[in-house]
Protein backbone atom coordinates (compact mmCIF):
# COMPACT_ATOMS: atom_id res chain seq x y z
CA UNK A 1 0.00 0.00 0.00
CA UNK A 2 1.18 3.51 -0.78
CA UNK A 3 2.66 5.53 2.03
CA UNK A 4 0.58 8.56 2.73
CA UNK A 5 0.00 11.35 5.15
CA UNK A 6 -3.26 10.47 6.88
CA UNK A 7 -3.67 14.08 7.88
CA UNK A 8 -3.29 15.36 4.33
CA UNK A 9 -5.66 13.06 2.50
CA UNK A 10 -8.25 12.84 5.24
CA UNK A 11 -8.25 16.62 5.56
CA UNK A 12 -8.68 16.98 1.80
CA UNK A 13 -11.53 14.46 1.89
CA UNK A 14 -13.40 16.36 4.52
CA UNK A 15 -12.78 19.80 3.08
CA UNK A 16 -13.89 18.81 -0.45
CA UNK A 17 -16.61 16.26 0.19
CA UNK A 18 -18.10 17.60 3.35
CA UNK A 19 -18.18 21.21 2.18
CA UNK A 20 -20.13 20.22 -0.94
CA UNK A 21 -22.55 18.08 1.06
CA UNK A 22 -23.42 20.91 3.46
CA UNK A 23 -25.26 22.97 0.86
CA UNK A 24 -27.94 20.47 -0.14
CA UNK A 25 -30.96 19.41 1.93
CA UNK A 26 -31.01 15.71 2.76
CA UNK A 27 -33.81 13.14 2.57
CA UNK A 28 -36.25 12.92 5.47
CA UNK A 29 -34.73 10.71 8.19
CA UNK A 30 -34.63 10.04 11.92
CA UNK A 31 -31.64 8.80 13.91
CA UNK A 32 -33.48 5.52 14.64
CA UNK A 33 -32.85 4.51 11.00
CA UNK A 34 -29.14 4.13 11.87
CA UNK A 35 -29.60 2.11 15.08
CA UNK A 36 -27.59 -0.69 13.40
CA UNK A 37 -24.47 1.51 13.72
CA UNK A 38 -24.45 1.19 17.52
CA UNK A 39 -21.52 -0.80 18.84
CA UNK A 40 -17.78 -1.34 18.94
CA UNK A 41 -16.30 -1.91 15.47
CA UNK A 42 -12.75 -3.12 14.73
CA UNK A 43 -10.98 -3.63 11.41
CA UNK A 44 -8.56 -2.32 8.82
CA UNK A 45 -8.23 0.88 6.85
CA UNK A 46 -5.91 3.79 6.05
CA UNK A 47 -3.03 1.30 5.88
CA UNK A 48 -3.40 0.21 9.51
CA UNK A 49 -5.87 -0.89 12.16
CA UNK A 50 -9.01 1.12 12.91
CA UNK A 51 -11.70 1.04 15.53
CA UNK A 52 -14.79 3.04 16.19
CA UNK A 53 -17.48 3.11 18.84
CA UNK A 54 -20.95 4.49 18.18
CA UNK A 55 -23.20 4.91 21.18
CA UNK A 56 -26.96 4.48 21.24
CA UNK A 57 -29.21 7.24 19.94
CA UNK A 58 -30.37 9.65 22.63
CA UNK A 59 -32.17 12.93 22.06
CA UNK A 60 -31.71 12.56 18.28
CA UNK A 61 -27.93 12.06 18.41
CA UNK A 62 -25.49 9.12 18.21
CA UNK A 63 -22.04 10.01 19.57
CA UNK A 64 -18.90 8.17 18.61
CA UNK A 65 -15.14 8.12 18.41
CA UNK A 66 -12.58 6.66 16.03
CA UNK A 67 -8.94 5.61 16.33
CA UNK A 68 -6.42 4.84 13.59
CA UNK A 69 -3.32 2.82 14.47
CA UNK A 70 -0.34 2.78 12.08
CA UNK A 71 1.27 -0.53 11.05
CA UNK A 72 3.99 0.05 13.68
CA UNK A 73 1.28 0.12 16.39
CA UNK A 74 1.55 3.85 17.05
CA UNK A 75 -1.52 6.09 16.93
CA UNK A 76 -2.22 7.73 13.57
CA UNK A 77 -5.12 10.05 14.43
CA UNK A 78 -8.36 10.24 16.41
CA UNK A 79 -11.85 11.51 15.68
CA UNK A 80 -14.85 12.50 17.75
CA UNK A 81 -18.06 12.38 15.75
CA UNK A 82 -21.83 12.51 15.89
CA UNK A 83 -24.71 11.59 13.65
CA UNK A 84 -27.57 13.88 14.52
CA UNK A 85 -31.05 14.82 13.43
CA UNK A 86 -30.88 18.13 11.58
CA UNK A 87 -33.57 20.02 9.67
CA UNK A 88 -35.74 16.91 9.20
CA UNK A 89 -32.82 14.76 8.03
CA UNK A 90 -29.43 13.68 9.43
CA UNK A 91 -25.94 15.09 9.39
CA UNK A 92 -22.50 13.73 10.27
CA UNK A 93 -20.33 16.03 12.40
CA UNK A 94 -16.65 15.35 13.06
CA UNK A 95 -13.50 16.75 14.65
CA UNK A 96 -10.02 15.27 14.08
CA UNK A 97 -7.02 15.15 16.39
CA UNK A 98 -3.36 14.30 16.03
CA UNK A 99 -2.08 11.72 18.56
CA UNK A 100 -0.92 14.62 20.80
CA UNK A 101 -4.56 15.86 20.90
CA UNK A 102 -3.91 18.96 18.82
CA UNK A 103 -7.01 19.44 16.66
CA UNK A 104 -6.96 19.57 12.87
CA UNK A 105 -9.93 21.93 12.71
CA UNK A 106 -10.13 25.29 14.43
CA UNK A 107 -11.40 24.97 18.00
CA UNK A 108 -14.75 26.61 17.16
CA UNK A 109 -15.32 24.60 13.96
CA UNK A 110 -16.40 21.04 13.18
CA UNK A 111 -16.76 19.48 9.74
CA UNK A 112 -20.32 18.61 8.78
CA UNK A 113 -21.99 16.63 5.99
CA UNK A 114 -25.69 16.23 5.43
CA UNK A 115 -27.26 12.90 4.61
CA UNK A 116 -27.52 12.58 0.83
CA UNK A 117 -28.98 9.06 0.55
CA UNK A 118 -30.52 6.58 2.98
CA UNK A 119 -31.34 2.90 2.47
CA UNK A 120 -32.22 0.03 4.83
CA UNK A 121 -28.54 -0.84 5.44
CA UNK A 122 -26.79 2.22 4.02
CA UNK A 123 -26.33 5.92 4.70
CA UNK A 124 -24.41 8.33 2.49
CA UNK A 125 -23.05 11.59 3.87
CA UNK A 126 -21.38 13.49 1.01
CA UNK A 127 -18.48 11.34 -0.16
CA UNK A 128 -18.70 8.87 2.75
CA UNK A 129 -20.88 5.75 2.66
CA UNK A 130 -21.71 3.71 5.77
CA UNK A 131 -22.89 0.25 4.68
CA UNK A 132 -24.00 -2.67 6.85
CA UNK A 133 -22.61 -5.66 4.94
CA UNK A 134 -23.76 -8.39 7.34
CA UNK A 135 -25.25 -8.88 10.79
CA UNK A 136 -22.01 -7.75 12.44
CA UNK A 137 -19.98 -6.29 9.57
CA UNK A 138 -19.67 -2.73 8.33
CA UNK A 139 -17.92 -1.08 5.40
CA UNK A 140 -17.12 2.63 5.39
CA UNK A 141 -16.26 3.84 1.91
CA UNK A 142 -14.68 7.26 1.49
CA UNK A 143 -13.89 8.96 -1.80
CA UNK A 144 -10.64 10.85 -1.24
CA UNK A 145 -9.16 13.52 -3.48
CA UNK A 146 -5.39 13.71 -3.03
CA UNK A 147 -3.12 16.71 -3.28
CA UNK A 148 -2.47 15.76 -6.93
CA UNK A 149 -6.20 15.98 -7.72
CA UNK A 150 -6.60 12.21 -8.23
CA UNK A 151 -9.61 10.59 -6.54
CA UNK A 152 -9.54 7.15 -4.96
CA UNK A 153 -11.79 5.08 -2.73
CA UNK A 154 -10.63 4.11 0.76
CA UNK A 155 -12.63 1.25 2.29
CA UNK A 156 -12.62 0.52 6.00
CA UNK A 157 -13.77 -3.04 6.71
CA UNK A 158 -15.04 -3.50 10.25
CA UNK A 159 -16.52 -6.23 12.45
CA UNK A 160 -18.66 -5.63 15.50
CA UNK A 161 -17.08 -6.91 18.71
CA UNK A 162 -17.98 -6.91 22.37
CA UNK A 163 -16.40 -4.18 24.47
Amino acid sequence: MQKFSACAFVALFFIAGFAAAQKEAGPAAKIASLAWMKGYWVGEGYGGQVETVMGPAKAGVMLGHFRHMKPDGKPGFYEICAIEEFEGSLRFVIKHFHPNWVGWEEKDHALQARLTRLGKDEAVFGNMTLRKTGKDTLAIEIMITGQDGATRKETLKLKRQAL
